[in-house]
């Protein structure tokens, strides 16, 4: 608790996970993990994200680079309360975060690595075939191709 008294230009909301809700400039937090070091570490981060202003991304792709730079910040926050930081479970939640990349950007049609065009939607070099993402109510990923 003493790091939420640290912080108190955010507003915090116990929750049940760790999330910085740009919408509403809310840093939500889990309790129970909180008690832990990696739940200060985890919250550290969703600061991180706020200090960075954080708000908006255009691209999958600009969402892991301020993932990667809500990281690096993290470490310094870390750092100024003397609070160590695991590097394997930082590269885990950045593996996360490539791996999701991937999955979104791979042709469905032949399995070619693609970059997100403006509109949002994906299109491959190799075959030229456009989809775009969509996320049903469990919140997985799922593929549609465009006509």
């Amino acid at each position: 608790m003493e790091l939420l008294k640290t912080y108190t230009q955010f507003e915090f909301v116990e929750s049940d996970e760790f999330l910085f809700d740009a919408a509403d400039d809310i840093i939500y937090y889990s309790g129970v993990e909180l008690k832990t070091h990696q739940g200060k570490v985890a919250l550290l981060h969703e600061i991180a994200h706020a200090q960075l202003n954080h708000f908006d991304y255009s691209s999958d792709l600009e969402l892991v680079i301020m993932e990667c730079r809500a990281w690096q910040h993290t470490r310094h926050l870390a750092s100024s309360h003397s609070l160590p930081i695991d590097e394997s479970y930082i590269a885990n939640c950045l593996q996360g975060y490539s791996d999701w990349l991937a999955e979104r950007s791979t042709c469905p049609q032949c399995h070619n690595f693609s970059l997100q065009k403006p509109s949002g939607a994906y299109r491959c070099f190799r075959c030229q075939l456009e989809w775009h993402i969509s996320v049903d109510a469990l919140n997985r990923i799922r593929l549609e191709k465009l006509d």
